[in-house]
């Protein structure tokens, strides 16, 4: 009889909505990177074409497949996507269904079913954003997971789902998120940044719930209370792009505000700044709080979902309320007249991510829970509705 070890690696299906810069992309290839490929073997379905993390994917060996599901959640081109999505796992033996939000998981949680293989792990990794009937569909994706994976406390579901929820925090390479006080100048020389100008900057999708425009709004009130030579970096894109252009014009900081759309080299650009700022109305466990943390960057972040958990006021970073520009500008304003203060907080959120958050354990703890689901009697989808368990206490996050 062959041992363990010598068993056929499990083969885990990865199901993200599309292939952009944001935080959920960002931590399936921290996964990717050190999954134990001699365990589990990766495979790739993104809900959408495009996107520009395709090909790190494939340079990590890892085999692609881009589905075109449209926007509509009740359309032929759905049941297409579901149709194709079931072949994928009948021709690859999937074992393990790693979906992210709730049109992916609800196209594996189908397909899952119609192929009758592949158990579902539901991952929510941000807050809810939208009622109506798309939270329905997602508290149903709730209900019907084998197993439910949030990165924060805060977002555990209530009912009986919570009971099936393990709580894993987001995980950062802290050897590519490290201090690079070295390359200060050259990242500044690249971004056509100042030398010796205030840097500050945040990294987010470009959409409401992460408060874009609240740092913008900040960014113009230190301008007046006399950081004339202030810049603001954004790393990002999505449906505000626009709006946020029109705001720094209106502000009159159009000059000192740099859109720099999505981007691969975050490293270097954290190189750049000064003060990291996380204005979010809404979080899970924000990849880019840790990863600017990892840096050793002074941050200050909204107090909301799980970023209290990762910063303790004053301790590692500062907290604010949400929607506030007035204290987030104070609060930059604090770190940056007192340079001293802010490397020791940026040292101290190096410390606490290097002790906490480490990709490599993060990725251990998910392959346990992978081997636990893949030998688990697959929950029944019926029974499941028909009982109304419930995930309402908060829902995963919605991405368009």
């Amino acid at each position: 009889m062959s041992s363990s070890s010598e068993a056929a690696p499990r083969t885990i299906a990865f199901f993200p909505p599309r292939l952009v810069t944001g935080g959920t992309q960002r931590h399936l290839l921290e996964v990717l990177k050190f999954l134990d490929r001699t365990r589990f073997r990766p495979l790739v379905i993104s809900a959408k074409r495009g996107g520009d993390l395709g090909r790190e994917i494939v340079a990590q060996g890892v085999e692609l497949v881009q589905l075109d599901l449209g926007e509509r959640v009740v359309s032929a081109d759905f049941v297409r996507c579901v149709r194709a999505t079931a072949a994928i796992f009948r021709a690859r033996r999937v074992d393990v269904v790693q979906c992210f939000q709730w049109r992916p998981a609800l196209i594996g949680i189908l397909a899952a079913r119609l192929a009758r293989r592949g158990r579902i792990v539901a991952g929510r990794r941000s807050a809810p954003v939208e009622r109506g009937a798309r939270g329905l569909l997602e508290d149903i994706v709730v209900r019907l997971a084998d197993r439910v994976i949030v990165n924060a406390e805060a977002l555990r579901p209530g009912g009986a789902a919570g009971a099936r929820t393990d709580v894993v925090p987001s995980g950062v390479d802290t050897d590519r998120f490290r201090p690079r006080p070295e390359e200060r100048g050259a990242a500044r020389r690249a971004l056509a940044l100042p030398a010796t100008a205030p840097i500050i900057g945040t990294v987010g999708r470009l959409e409401a719930r992460k408060g874009t425009a609240v740092l913008l709004e900040a960014g113009a009130k230190l301008v007046k209370k006399g950081l004339s030579e202030l810049h603001v970096v954004v790393v990002g894109d999505g449906p505000l792009r626009d709006e946020i252009f029109a705001l720094a014009a209106r502000l009159g900081i159009a000059e000192r505000v740099h859109m720099l759309g999505d981007r691969s080299d975050i490293p270097e650009i954290l190189a750049a700044l000064d003060v990291f700022v996380l204005p979010s109305r809404t979080e899970g466990m924000s990849n880019a709080l840790l990863e600017a943390m990892a840096t050793a960057l002074p941050v200050v972040a909204t107090a909301v979902g799980g970023n209290p958990e990762v910063v303790s006021a004053e301790t590692v970073g500062v907290l604010v309320p949400p929607d506030d520009p007035t204290t987030i500008a104070d609060a930059v304003a604090r770190l940056v007249a007192n340079p001293t203060h802010a490397a020791e907080l940026g040292a101290a959120a190096r410390r606490s991510v290097a002790a906490r958050y480490g990709a490599a354990a993060m990725v251990r703890r998910l392959e346990a829970i992978y081997d636990a689901v893949a030998g688990a009697t697959p929950r029944p989808v019926v029974s499941a509705v028909a009982r109304g368990e419930r995930g309402d206490v908060t829902r995963p996050e919605v991405c368009r």
